[in-house]
């Protein structure tokens, strides 16, 4: 006998009983040590930050990863499963300079010291809360997190260690003065990418849009300007006043043509396809809150006469007179003139731009050039104090203070409102600027060429991004910037002696060996303590300050979570490198999967080639809020999903999100309505279905594996899995096409899965679901019960079922883990699906295809003719004489039955022509109007 179970399920306690009988049976810990014929298959865990709590975007990662372990475990693979916490880097230091409230980086040194920070950050990331493991259960996820691997310990560090030293020692890490993106509050760089992930980073701002004049240094200026005579002036355009504090040179393009034109009493020198939009419509640009402001502006919109033409080259090397010169006595190279740039166009602006150390292609060329290089802003954004002026102002204060002093001096032609996107810090979302920083680098240029060859090995889901986004920001990518000033981090392990020589070890027994010291912690200050004897002059060497970009680890995890090169009785590489499958949200295209991509290209570590971030990449999109905004706390715009779990459960969760496009790299909106709607649709049906399978076969006594009546055998004597998957002997025409439909659902949920497509394979499984439901179980009905009379079909039935229930659960099993242990566990007795063997699917025999195009066409005759019965007003429980239909191949006399009993016929008449369907709603007999009655005399009884 089976389990009875209730019609009245109740889906999330059902999930708390299994949950608990997976604890008590260790069914996790058995699938992974569960014998494994095809070997490993491996995917990494891109670890959550210990910070916050879990939210639809965290448990969304979190659903392929735990469908895909389970899903090749049963296809006979070894996955071990092991989660990850990623405790480095800024997140963990912005949440503890709130819990000290601490406002800038230098209070950690000045107000709390270093050794106390970092105590404080460790002792954050100790205290990982339990909702997490509560969450993740709940999810339906198996993974181990009493061996979870920790970013912050000291075996993952040294793999890290271990990594950086593999990079450094083939050349492609570099230090050097580049721009950077810039965090004032964090006082430290930020990488593009880290911009990049989310839309929420940017910030749509109102600046200044200002066109400066700077004039024309000529040997007669001083008596010019005496005499009041017309001055001549280059004009610049920029969106960043602050920065006029500190421009050495201005930049032209060599190949553009420029033009002189007089406008009142001076002449003005900008590119001649600007003139119109600079010029003219000068008037125009100024609104009436900056003529307020700057009432002394130039206003008027006098006409203009082009007195000269000339080309950029001809501009080149004349100078101007400096808005500042605070600088002027120590300026080495060249300064206060014009150079060319071929990166300057007239696309917006004046054809001629300001150049200044705080932009990346200003810098570039001021190097090239030999321009003074001058910078004027401290760590914190603010404008150094022996700035005449602006010292002491916060940058963007300063913005107002230098237009209005340069208002005042006339040196501005005219000023605008210009809005535009702004990056913020991803942790802290103050806004950045570009900045000069001598830092630490990753020479990505010239690895580009190699990354693209090794991305065509990858199988990226979907295929678009491939050669879409991921390929776009391979190409467009700077050198990865992998330094930060900051504290909470593993160290760049370099030590640097006065005279350029480095000591870059690749493991803390080289450290130890090097320095004769033992090294207990690789965290600052411990680590600043270790020193080592210069190689060339003798001297003691410290270790550089900066600790490395939490991102280098997130790249280093193939081997860091399993601290290789140096732990003992790991497998071989090639067994677990590259991952056979990663999965994240489409912001880490160009984060986590892009420094996976460039860590694997330059470590070359595979001799065949096969060096990528993994074999088998699948991109999710974004879940937003129920508002469209990205889901927050504070918009109170997403339902709670503690609450949704203890409410629908997550087997629900898990066919809602995998089902919807967001599985195709799309965003979507949560919606509680979707998510309970997969309760209704397809669970409840599925239950109810397997209610009726479990009450009739108890009420006849009927157990797999006997034939032809009730026979029950016990446990230890019931077939094993082998039998058990065995398709039955079918002779009934629904059994044949129930078990054909089944056949082809195997094909597609297998070939699905192993294209990665969750969507797909779900949408397969919910239409079987119905059909399996509303077509045969109900047209079966009939075959049990006290009424049914032939036995033998009746065992035909309860075996295809079972079967077919097995199956099912077996193919729901990576998809719905509950649900189907909870099925399949009471139809078989062994101890788990999530041990048993992923179904097999032969070859379809083509008289089986021929009936599922039937039983399609059979199933459209009946909501045809059933359609014309309502429109006759004819109950269906009431018999008509007969059926006409027009085919163009006859159908088989088991399938015209079907069609009796469902429209409630006497006769079905085939006919050769057009397809046609024709209900006789005319006809009737004493006959059809006793069997009417009849029936209804049943149905009351009933």
């Amino acid at each position: 006998m089976f389990k009875p179970v209730t019609i009245n399920i109740n889906f999330p306690q059902l999930e708390e009983e299994i949950l608990h009988y997976w604890k008590k049976n260790k069914i996790f810990e058995k699938s992974v040590e569960k014998e494994a014929p095809k070997g490993e298959w491996t995917f990494l865990d891109g670890p959550p930050f210990v910070t916050g709590m879990p939210h639809y975007g965290s448990l969304l990662s979190s659903l392929p990863k735990d469908l895909f372990g389970r899903y090749f475990t049963m296809k006979g693979y070894k996955v071990r499963r092991v989660w990850g916490w990623d405790g480095h880097g800024l997140p963990i230091e912005n949440k503890v300079e709130g819990e000290l409230e601490i406002k800038s980086k230098r209070e950690i040194e000045e107000k709390i010291g270093i050794d106390t920070f970092i105590k404080r950050c460790l002792h954050y990331v100790n205290q990982v809360s339990d909702e997490w493991e509560w969450y993740v259960d709940h999810i339906g996820r198996w993974v181990d997190f009493k061996n979870a691997y920790k970013t912050w310990n000291m075996d993952y560090m040294e793999s890290v260690m271990w990594v950086f030293k593999q990079m450094y020692d083939k050349g492609f890490i570099y230090k050097g003065l580049k721009v950077s993106l810039y965090c004032p509050h964090c006082a430290t760089p930020i990488s593009n990418f880290e911009v990049a992930m989310d839309a929420d980073n940017y910030k749509e701002l109102v600046d200044p849009s200002t066109t400066y004049k700077y004039e024309l240094r000529t040997e007669n200026r001083e008596r010019r300007t005496k005499d009041g005579e017309p001055r001549t002036y280059f004009l610049a355009w920029s969106t960043t006043p602050w920065n006029k504090i500190n421009t050495p040179v201005l930049a032209v393009n060599p190949k553009l043509s420029y033009v002189k034109v007089k406008q009142g009493d001076d002449y003005y020198i900008l590119a001649e396809s600007t003139l119109k939009s600079v010029i003219a419509s000068k008037a125009k640009q100024s609104s009436e809150e900056e003529i307020a402001t700057l009432p002394s502006a130039p206003l008027n919109d006098e006409e203009y006469e082009v007195i000269e033409k000339m080309e950029g080259k001809d501009l080149i090397g004349k100078k101007f007179v400096p808005h500042y010169d605070y600088y002027k006595d120590r300026v080495k190279g060249k300064a206060f003139e014009i150079i060319g740039g071929d990166f300057v166009t007239a696309d917006e602006g004046t054809g001629i731009v300001t150049i200044a150390a705080y932009g990346e292609e200003d810098l570039k060329v001021m190097r090239e050039q030999g321009v003074y290089i001058e910078t004027h802003l401290d760590e914190e954004g603010t404008v150094k104090a022996d700035v005449p002026l602006f010292g002491g102002m916060y940058y963007l204060k300063a913005n107002k203070a230098v237009n209005e002093d340069l208002q005042k001096r006339g040196l501005i032609y005219s000023n605008k409102d210009y809005t535009h996107r702004v990056p913020l810090c991803w942790r802290c979302h103050t806004r950045l600027y570009y900045a000069p920083i001598d830092a630490w680098y990753v020479n990505v240029q010239d690895l580009k060429a190699k990354m693209k060859t090794t991305n065509e090995k990858v199988n990226w889901f979907p295929k678009h991004f491939k050669h879409g986004r991921f390929e776009k920001s391979l190409e467009n990518a700077p050198d990865w910037n992998i330094s930060r000033n900051r504290y909470w981090g593993s160290p760049v392990p370099v030590w640097e002696c006065e005279c350029g020589e480095r000591f870059v070890p690749g493991s803390i027994k080289e450290l130890e060996e090097k320095s004769g010291k033992k090294v207990t912690d690789l965290h600052k200050p411990d680590i600043d303590t270790i020193t080592v004897s210069c190689n060339t002059c003798g001297k003691e060497v410290h270790r550089v300050s900066e600790v490395l970009d939490s991102w280098i680890e997130a790249g280093s995890a193939s081997f860091a979570e399993r601290h290789y090169p140096f732990a003992k009785g790991n497998p071989p590489l090639k067994s677990f490198y590259p991952p056979d499958f990663i999965a994240e949200y489409t912001g880490q295209i160009r984060a986590w999967f892009y420094v996976l991509h460039v860590i694997a290209n330059i470590l070359d570590l595979r001799k065949d080639g096969d060096n990528m971030l993994a074999r088998n990449v699948l991109v999710e999109g974004v879940i937003l809020g129920t508002d469209g905004r990205k889901m927050s706390k504070n918009f109170k715009n997403y339902p709670d999903p503690k609450e949704m779990l203890q409410k629908y459960g997550g087997d629900a969760l898990r066919l809602y999100l995998l089902s919807t496009p967001v599985m195709n790299g799309e965003d979507i909106i949560i919606s509680e309505d979707h998510y309970k709607q997969q309760v209704r649709s397809t669970m409840l049906i599925l239950w109810n279905v397997y209610n009726f399978f479990i009450t009739y076969a108890n009420l006849d006594g009927w157990e797999y594996g006997t034939e032809n009546g009730p026979a029950c055998r016990p446990a230890s004597t019931r077939p094993n899995r082998g039998e058990q998957g065995r398709e039955p002997r079918a002779e009934n025409v629904l059994d044949e096409w129930i078990l054909a439909l089944l056949h082809n659902l195997v094909t597609d949920v297998t070939t699905s899965l192993d294209r990665y497509d969750t969507v797909v394979a779900i949408e397969a499984i919910k239409s079987f679901v119905t059909d399996f439901s509303t077509w045969y179980i109900r047209r079966s009905r009939d075959r049990v019960g006290s009424s049914a009379d032939d036995a033998g079909d009746k065992d035909a039935f309860y075996r295809t079922t079972y079967h077919v229930l097995t199956t099912l659960t077996k193919l729901m099993a990576p998809l719905t883990p509950f649900l189907s242990e909870s099925i399949y566990t009471n139809l078989t007795g062994e101890e788990s699906v999530h041990l048993a063997e992923w179904p097999m699917s032969g070859d379809l025999r083509s008289e089986n295809g021929e009936l599922l195009h039937d039983m399609i066409l059979v199933r459209k005759i009946v909501e045809i003719a059933l359609s014309q019965r309502k429109n006759a007003q004819k109950k269906v429980r009431h018999p008509l004489a007969s059926l006409s239909i027009s085919l163009e191949n006859p159908l088989s006399p088991k399938l015209h039955q079907l069609i009796k009993e469902e429209v409630n016929v006497l006769e079905v008449y085939e006919k050769k022509g057009m397809f046609a369907v024709e209900l006789d709603t005319e006809t009737m007999t004493p006959e059809l109007e006793a069997l009417g009655q009849a029936r209804d005399i049943v149905r009351k009884i009933q």
